[in-house]
């Protein structure tokens, strides 16, 4: 689509406000009785990070640690968090809150079998090691090969699913923990400004001025005006397991209201995978016509294609810039450097998908950040650092 597109979409695009912030409810979380119902006693008292029943296993970047089980010729997983509270987002209750709400709306997730308080467990049924984009390999995913048409039917099946939680089949009141988190200019500015604390400070050692804020702000403020539903928030492959032919979504506990293409851009604009740009194309035209289906089902007013490209390339811009400032982040903090190998790619992506839009015009000083960073003066001393540290580019 073309910068005429976008700005045809700049007077069409309907913006609404947020619904109103509901007060945090203690409602929304797993009472003392629901969570007593979740005990196995087959799993009571066994936990003991040294067994040689429990196997330490490959997480996320969390704080949270995760163990594989077995018992006789079955395999569960224990998912461990730093402590047991609940109401912040990334913690056990609201996972539990988000679980109960998602299984209602049909989702795919693991089972919870057992709730340990005491050492601030949630055991779950074993979905295995296969990501969504595991037979993919280690080429672009391409939907015209025919080896990549069943990876392209299970990335429907994850977009189908995005909608099935924006538009569950029960018009459900918002009684969960997500129901008052949004996607707000608060939270999308202190997202970019992540960005700029972490990456362009922190690993590039260059100052962040106003100009450059004030940028981020625009971006912000144009996207928290959106219209808005529940988003899982980090929909990207490596949350995606595909188990017995099925896409199960995990690592939902962050969940909170944002714009429609939020989850979608995460999932199309994810860093860990990459994409021939017809697949990518064709794969939003997926996800575009299941969302107008779905509220065209219930007497709501369709998207326009011009009004929903430009929803996506805002969002995209900005979900892109903060995944670069979580990996500078991860890096620096949490010592975990492999995640600097994504930098390259997803810089790409940003690029790619911005080319001959109005937003490199109306962000001009962002854009020339970015360009530098990917093939300029700060993208040479960028990959003389990653070679130092021994970092592969993906």
């Amino acid at each position: 689509m073309s910068s005429s597109i976008l700005q045809d979409a700049q007077s069409e695009m309907k913006m609404a406000k947020p619904p109103p912030r509901i007060p945090f409810d203690e409602a929304d979380l797993p009472d003392q009785e629901e969570i007593e119902a979740k005990r196995d006693p087959r799993f009571e008292g066994i936990f003991d990070p040294n067994s040689p029943r429990l196997r330490l296993i490959a997480g996320d970047a969390s704080d949270r640690k995760f163990y594989r089980y077995r018992e006789g010729d079955s395999t569960f997983i224990c998912m461990q968090f730093p402590t047991w509270s609940g109401g912040y987002g990334g913690d056990p209750l609201s996972w539990l809150g988000m679980h109960r709400v998602l299984m209602d709306w049909r989702l795919p997730l693991p089972e919870v079998v057992h709730v340990d308080k005491a050492n601030a467990c949630i055991w779950t049924t074993d979905l295995g090691d296969g990501f969504l984009n595991r037979d993919l390999g280690s080429l672009p995913f391409d939907a015209a090969r025919p080896d990549h048409q069943k990876v392209y039917d299970l990335y429907k099946e994850a977009l189908a699913l995005l909608v099935r939680a924006q538009y569950p089949d029960h018009s459900p009141e918002l009684n969960h923990p997500a129901r008052q988190r949004f996607f707000d200019s608060e939270k999308l500015l202190f997202e970019l400004n992540f960005f700029g604390e972490h990456f362009v400070h922190g690993l590039l050692n260059l100052k962040v001025d106003a100009a450059l804020t004030d940028e981020w702000r625009e971006l912000a403020s144009g996207i928290a005006q959106c219209e808005q539903v529940l988003c899982h928030r980090d929909y990207h492959a490596r949350n995606l397991m595909v188990s017995e032919g099925r896409v199960f979504w995990i690592d939902f506990q962050d969940a909170r209201m944002g714009p429609h293409s939020y989850d979608v851009v995460s999932l199309l604009r994810d860093s860990y995978v990459r994409f021939e740009a017809s697949t990518r194309e064709q794969l939003f035209i997926d996800y575009f016509d299941a969302m107008n289906n779905a509220r065209l089902a219930r007497d709501k007013e369709p998207f326009s294609a011009a009004q929903f490209f430009r929803e996506r390339l805002l969002v995209g811009l900005q979900r892109n810039i903060k995944a670069l400032g979580s990996f500078a982040y991860l890096h620096r903090i949490k010592r975990k450097k492999v995640y600097l190998s994504f930098v390259r790619h997803t810089l790409e992506v940003i690029l790619a998908e911005s080319h001959a839009s109005e937003l490199t015009v109306r962000f001009p000083l962002t854009f020339a950040m970015l360009e530098s960073l990917f093939s300029g003066e700060l993208g040479e001393s960028f990959l003389e650092f990653t070679r130092q540290e021994n970092i592969d580019q993906f």
